[in-house]
């Protein structure tokens, strides 16, 4: 469990990757793995699936008494990502309705607006079973491709032993049966879907497509396929590369080969490759062509206080890549990982800062500025550029986090040092703001506001140990943290 538990009001036990039925997926390989229990889970876990059924079945009794009519909401939606949404700011002009600049046009000067209707007491039904949205014309997809589902759900999904069929429906109310829906329903794993895909994709572009997926069209990837074996994924309209060739042969993975070899178009406004963006708000902004940008100067915007730079401290760029013995968070507290990384926190610096500042390896240090104090221990390593700082991302505040002087010198509401977020804040860029032209319009993790938290800077200086010359951990011992 990690530190987000902490500002939780209810803590529910999950079942872990080795405890429970499930798929992973990513965009950065070509393969679907499974996830099968190796031992059932302990205590009061439960798998992800069943802790969501319990919930809205909860839910849905719940509304039998306080919603037991439909109830109408209203809802806004982004200008989205490949939809005509994209031609919402008309030669790339900005105008606020708010200023009288132009009137209030929902989908155009003004968020979608959606009336939908909810019915509580279907909650649960609703999740463990196939809708009848996904059977309508264009009523299934992504990224702008859409299809009609209706003959993937009457000739698969109600004919798959794996999946039960209620009411003329498709049923998955068990794990696995989740993960072999998500496989079936999935055009990379379906080539029937794909071709469909495919098909709709003709229409749009005016260029012959389907025969990308005609050696696979009749494949179909079951979840205990992968349970025997991972398989891999095959060419879709929903990605960009080309995954095999006309006879079904497999080809290395590389991006962008649908649209160099077929010509699909590129999802920008002239269908092509553009490195000029002729819109206001990316002018102004001075990012029309391609633009070097160095590194906020953060004493400049106030996150660095030069005042506050002791005589053996000094400024640092600081960076959080990701973690080399964990997967974010997890694995972090783990022993072994703890044993290869030091039991604790660190940051890595060049040998010839730490000299500067009278660091040597493995001394304890605090890194600081007006965001926040983190305390660790020095890695020096040749590895590191000089006046650069590394500390390796999602750092849990659990094992080995000692009293910080500094924040009891300065009266602080918390007196332990902080994880890599402590000395960080979000910066947004205003140009990931732009919403409704062309390739800048907004699409769940695809294009959006994009936060910074990665590139700031530090001033790091070793740390006081005190007369016992050691760390300080426990609040009975608080009188022994120094505070010069």
């Amino acid at each position: 469990m990690d530190s987000t538990a902490n500002y939780s009001d209810v803590v529910l036990p999950a079942a872990f990757w080795y405890e429970k039925y499930d798929v992973t997926f990513g965009d950065m390989h070509t393969f679907v793995h499974p996830l099968t229990p190796a031992t059932q889970p302990p205590w009061e876990a439960k798998h992800d699936w069943e802790a969501f059924k319990l919930i809205a079945k909860k839910f849905s009794e719940m509304a039998e008494k306080h919603f037991p009519e439909p109830v109408k909401d209203v809802v806004f939606n982004a200008l989205w990502m490949d939809s005509p949404d994209q031609l919402a700011q008309s030669m790339g002009e900005i105008k606020d309705w708010r200023n009288g600049d132009t009137e209030l046009v929902p989908g155009k000067t003004f968020p979608n607006i959606a009336i939908v209707e909810r019915d509580y007491t279907q909650v649960y039904d609703k999740l463990v079973s196939l809708g009848p949205l996904v059977s309508k014309p264009k009523g299934y997809g992504s990224k702008g491709q859409y299809t009609d589902l209706t003959p993937i759900v009457e000739d698969d999904l109600k004919h798959n032993e794996a999946l039960d069929v209620k009411n003329d429906r498709v049923y998955f109310e068990k794990p696995e049966q989740a993960c072999e829906l998500i496989l079936q329903i999935s055009p990379e794993l379906n080539g029937r879907l794909s071709w469909l895909f495919f098909e709709e994709m003709e229409k749009k572009v005016g260029l012959p497509l389907t025969d990308m997926v005609d050696a696979v069209k009749n494949r179909k990837v079951h979840y205990k396929d992968i349970i025997s074996q991972p398989r891999r994924i095959h060419t879709t309209p929903q990605w960009s590369s080309v995954l095999h060739d006309k006879d079904g042969k497999q080809r290395t993975f590389a991006p962008w080969t649908m649209n160099v070899e077929r010509l699909k178009p590129w999802h920008t406004l002239s269908g092509r490759q553009e490195v000029y963006y002729d819109h206001q708000g990316i002018r102004e902004l001075g990012e029309g062509l391609p633009t070097n940008k160095p590194p906020l100067d953060m004493v400049a915007i106030g996150d660095i206080k030069p005042d506050k730079d002791g005589p053996k401290s000094k400024v640092f760029r600081f960076i959080t890549p990701h973690g080399k013995w964990q997967i974010h968070s997890s694995f972090r507290d783990h022993w072994p990982m703890m044993h290869m990384s030091r039991g604790g926190p660190t940051v890595w610096l060049n040998p010839d800062d730490a000299t500067e500042i009278e660091v040597i390896d493995n001394d304890w240090v605090e890194m600081y500025c007006e965001n926040g104090i983190e305390v660790v221990r020095a890695v020096v390593s040749h590895q590191v550029p000089r006046n650069m700082a590394i500390t390796y991302h999602q750092v849990e505040r659990n094992i080995n986090v000692p009293f910080s002087p500094l924040a009891k010198r300065n009266d602080c509401s918390d007196l332990r040092g902080g994880n890599n977020n402590a000395t960080t804040r979000i910066l947004m860029n205003p140009h990931t703001m732009i919403g409704g032209y062309a390739q800048f319009s907004y699409y769940v993790n695809y294009w959006g506001t994009s936060p910074s938290e990665r590139d700031h800077g530090v001033i790091i200086r070793k740390m006081p140990l005190g007369s016992e010359n050691r760390p300080i951990y426990q609040e009975s011992e608080l009188d022994k943290v120094p505070t010069e």
